[in-house]
């Protein structure tokens, strides 16, 4: 008869079907313990730790960290973040010409909307301009308030990054347009919120930029997702330089990988300011080298010393006299 087990820690971390036939199909028991201890971990990597938790080397982590790339498990901030996905073709309508001339004629707000928008963006809008404000109008459902919000923000958006006058097309506002409506931001008062939360949010990544030694320059997309996954996790400015500081003292250099396993160990420990980490989490103190005693040589030298500054002072006729 088959013996029988349960486990005996009633806490559970929740592994998907999938991850585990993953898990099993690669064959990797290191893969599988780095695996699980990112999970108790909240998602967090730090590599020092993985490797003392798990009993492995770094060079065995890193070979795990490998394999859970590949298998898709994990990915890195640094890899492209997925396009949103955009509904099916079937629940989209298939707006015409008919449509807008429809619209135009007996639609009053669309009437009014399409010479704002055309305002906001400086150009009389195409046919396929018109057909995407259509579909932002009528299929997404968007308020016509909110949809000027919607052009004026992708137009300030563009003017930040490629410089004044630069004005986005409808395409790239259609883009955008979904990606409001997926958050459920239809309304003026949830667009407010919503820019509201994203001005602080870029204030955020200067400040944070700056401590960093990025001022003055355009964030990469990559840099950009490491800044907004600490300022989503709630690191203060000072913790985010005691981590940098702590990362160019080991590494000699702003490497981003090494800064965000720092944060990412120090959030999962709850610690989200540079006081709570120089309290709770303070880096090994430094050692003194032990201080040189003096030698006999160096005392003889020193009585020698005295000796010729007596004689120096007999001949001069300072002594005796």
């Amino acid at each position: 008869m088959a013996a029988e087990y349960v486990l005996t820690d009633g806490r559970e971390i929740a592994v998907s079907r999938e991850a585990v036939e993953k898990l099993l199909s690669a064959g990797s028991g290191d893969a599988a313990l780095l695996y699980l201890y990112i999970l108790s971990h909240g998602g967090c990597y730090e590599p020092v730790d993985a490797a003392g938790a798990i009993h492995r080397s770094s060079g065995q982590v890193e070979s795990a960290m490998e394999v859970l790339e590949r298998l898709g498990l994990v990915a890195s901030r640094t890899s492209p973040a997925p396009a949103p996905k955009l509904r099916p073709a079937d629940e989209r309508p298939q707006y015409t010409l008919e449509d807008i001339k429809r619209f135009a004629a007996t639609d009053k707000t669309f009437q009014g909307l399409v010479p704002e928008v055309q305002t906001v963006l400086g150009r009389v809008l195409s046919s396929d301009g018109l057909l995407k404000l259509l579909n932002i109008y009528d299929n997404l459902k968007l308020e016509p308030a909110a949809i000027l919000m919607l052009v004026n923000w992708c137009a300030a958006r563009d003017e930040e990054r490629y410089g004044p006058g630069r004005r986005p097309s409808m395409r790239t506002v259609e883009k955008e347009a979904y990606i409001w409506e997926r958050e459920g931001i239809v309304t003026v008062e949830a667009a407010e919120d919503y820019m509201k939360r994203q001005s602080q949010l870029r204030v955020g990544e200067r400040e944070t930029a700056a401590v960093i030694g990025l001022a003055g320059r355009n964030l990469s997309a990559s840099e950009k997702s490491y800044i907004d996954s600490w300022l989503d996790m709630g690191f203060t400015t000072d913790a985010v330089a005691e981590a940098y500081d702590r990362t160019v003292i080991k590494t000699g250099r702003l490497t981003w990988r090494y800064m965000d396993s720092i944060l990412c160990s120090w959030h999962a420990k709850g610690i989200h300011t540079a006081g709570e980490a120089r309290e709770k989490d303070a880096p090994p103190a430094r050692k003194e080298p032990p201080r040189r005693q003096g030698s006999a040589r160096e005392e003889v030298t020193a009585g020698e010393y005295e000796q010729m500054r007596a004689t120096l002072r007999m001949l001069k006729g300072e002594d005796g006299q």
